[in-house]
């Protein structure tokens, strides 16, 4: 082994035999794009025609095996999609929040989304005043009393 040589590997570029040079001495990169979208197009219609042919070649147990599973995948999908839609109307109906409002995976998250909508939705309690919708003519404690006297002294009272 001390006797073996290893090659440096040489410093000029590799060409492509197979490639045009352009007309300034490069490579005619239009010609090799043109040259791999062939190679690209034969190789699909192999791949097509090797689909095809294993298709043929599956016996009708594995057709069927394969459709089963298929159908199998499309039951699990439903039933999934059917628990969540009721776990959200069961939410829905204890929190009063609208089903199409609560979001989540499960039935707790949909719980914690809900319950932060309806915290949420609530309304915030309003001032409050001593007569709702009732006036006092003197308007409210009488601190104005003054300069409403001064103002009836100039401009005349309306009796």
């Amino acid at each position: 082994m001390p006797n073996e040589q290893i090659e440096e590997p040489s410093q000029e570029p590799i060409q492509n035999p197979g490639a045009e040079p352009h007309a300034q001495g490069g490579t005619d990169w239009k010609a090799m794009a043109r040259k791999w979208e062939r190679l690209a197009k034969s190789n699909s219609d192999k791949a097509a025609a090797y689909d095809e042919l294993q298709e043929q070649s599956k016996t009708e147990l594995q057709r069927a095996q394969e459709q089963a599973a298929a159908y199998k995948r499309q039951v699990d999908e439903l039933s999934a999609k059917a628990e969540r839609d009721a776990a959200r109307a069961k939410v829905a109906k204890e929190t009063g929040v609208p089903a199409e409002l609560v979001a989540g995976d499960d039935e707790e998250s949909m719980r914690a989304f809900a319950e932060a909508v309806a915290k949420w939705g609530k309304p915030s309690s309003a001032p409050r005043t001593r007569k709702p919708g009732s006036f006092s003519a003197d308007a409210g404690d009488g601190r104005d009393a003054a300069k409403r006297e001064l103002a009836r002294q100039l401009f005349g009272s309306g009796e």
